[in-house]
C-alpha cells in the first residue's frame, strides 16, 4: 500500500491488491464492468472462474440487489499502510457471523435489524420471515439462505478468486496506467492547495453530501477495476477517528449518444424536471420530503425517482434507515456539454 501525504489531513493511497478486491466485484456485477475484466483476462479464463466459483457467482446473482457494495465498508476499519489481501480476508472472517453479514449488505434501508440476521442463521422460521421481507430485492430463497448461512464460504471464494486475478496480464495493464495514477495524485494535490478536502470530494462525486463529517482524515484512492465511477466510505458523525475514503475510477468515461438521449427523455417529464429543480435548490433531502414538497403520492414520486436514478441524474446516500437524494451535477454537466459539442453551440 502506497500512502503519501498530499495536504494537511489528506492522503493519496494506492495498492494493486485493492484492485483485486474491486476486480472480483466488477466481474460479479457483469455488464460493462464484466467486459473490461474480460478484455484483461480473456473469455477462456473468465469462463473457468465462473465454473470453478459457481457458488460465489450464483449466490451473488441472487442477492445483488441487497446493495452488496457495502462489502467494502470493512475497509474503513483496516485501511492503512499495512493493508494487504490476506489481512483483509482474516479481518472479514474474524467478525461474528451476524455482524459480518449485516455490514455486507444494505439491510438497514429495507428495515431489517441485525438480530433478524442472527435469528435466521439457525432458525428456519426466522429465515422464512427474512425472505418475506426481502423478496423485492432477492429473487431466490435458496440464494438468500446460502448468502446468510454459508457466508464464510462466500467470503472464502471471493478472496480466493481475488488471489487468482493477480496475473501477469493484470500486472501489465496496471503498469500501463502508472502515469495516470501520478496524474490523478497531482490533480488532487493541486485542487487541495486552494480548496477544502470536503469541497474537492463533493466536486469529484458531483453531489452535496448529507454526511459532512467532520472527518479527521481524507483518503483519495484511484483504481482501475473499481465497479463504480466513484464512491466513498465514511463513519457516521461523531465516530471516533472519523475518516472519509474516496475511491475514483481511472477508466475513461465514454460519452454514449444513447445514454444522453435517454437522459434527455427522462428530464423532459415535467414532474421529474421539478424533482431535479427541487434537489438542485434543497438537496440532499429524503424521499418523504420530496413527496411533501411536490404534494404527490409516494408511489408516483417513487416511480419518477427510479427513472432519475436509472439515468444517473440523481445521487443516493444511505444514512441509517433513510436515503438522501441529490442532483448528480457531474452527469447534468456531461449532458449539457455533449449537447454543446454536438450542435457546435
Amino acid at each position: 500500500m502506497l500512502f503519501e501525504k498530499i495536504a494537511d489531513n489528506c492522503i493519496y493511497a494506492y495498492d494493486p491488491e485493492l484492485e483485486l478486491i474491486f476486480g472480483v466485484l466488477s466481474l460479479l456485477k457483469g455488464g460493462d464492468s464484466d467486459k473490461e475484466i474480460t478484455d484483461i483476462f480473456g473469455e477462456k479464463k473468465i469462463s473457468e472462474w465462473k465454473s470453478k466459483y459457481q457458488f460465489l457467482f450464483e449466490t451473488y446473482a441472487a442477492v445483488r440487489d441487497l446493495d452488496l457494495n457495502n462489502i467494502f465498508d470493512f475497509l474503513l476499519d483496516i485501511f492503512n499502510e499495512d493493508f494487504n489481501l490476506q489481512n483483509c480476508y482474516e479481518y472479514f472472517v474474524s467478525q461474528s457471523e451476524d455482524t459480518r453479514i449485516y455490514r455486507m449488505a444494505g439491510w438497514a434501508h429495507i428495515k431489517i435489524e441485525q438480530k433478524e440476521i442472527l435469528n435466521a442463521l439457525n432458525d428456519d422460521d426466522a429465515m422464512d420471515l427474512l425472505y418475506s421481507k426481502t423478496k423485492e430485492y432477492c429473487n431466490s430463497y435458496l440464494g438468500l439462505s446460502s448468502f446468510v448461512r454459508q457466508n464464510k464460504r462466500f467470503i472464502k471464494e471471493y478472496f480466493e478468486l481475488a488471489k487468482e486475478m493477480n496475473t501477469p496480464a493484470l500486472k501489465k495493464v496496471l503498469k500501463e496506467h502508472k502515469e495516470e495514477l501520478e496524474i490523478f495524485k497531482q490533480d488532487i494535490a493541486n485542487k487541495l492547495e486552494t480548496e477544502k478536502p470536503l469541497d474537492v470530494s463533493q466536486k469529484i462525486m458531483g453531489k452535496t453530501f448529507h454526511n459532512q463529517g467532520p472527518y479527521e482524515m481524507f483518503y483519495f484512492v484511484p483504481a482501475l477495476l473499481l465497479p463504480e465511477k466513484r464512491f466513498r466510505l465514511f463513519y457516521e458523525n461523531g465516530t471516533k477517528n472519523n475518516k472519509q475514503i474516496l475511491f475514483c475510477s481511472l477508466k475513461n468515461e465514454v460519452k454514449n449518444s444513447e445514454e444522453i438521449t435517454a437522459a434527455l427523455k427522462v428530464i423532459s417529464d415535467e414532474t421529474r424536471y421539478q424533482i431535479l429543480r427541487l434537489l438542485s435548490n434543497k438537496g440532499p433531502i429524503k424521499g418523504q420530503d420530496i413527496v411533501k414538497e411536490l404534494k404527490l403520492a409516494p408511489s408516483t414520486i417513487s416511480h419518477h425517482m427510479s427513472e432519475l436514478k436509472e439515468s444517473g441524474l440523481i445521487t443516493e446516500e444511505p444514512v441509517k434507515t433513510s436515503k438522501y437524494y441529490g442532483i448528480a451535477s457531474n452527469r447534468i454537466k456531461e449532458v449539457l456539454e455533449t449537447i454543446k459539442e454536438d450542435f457546435n453551440l
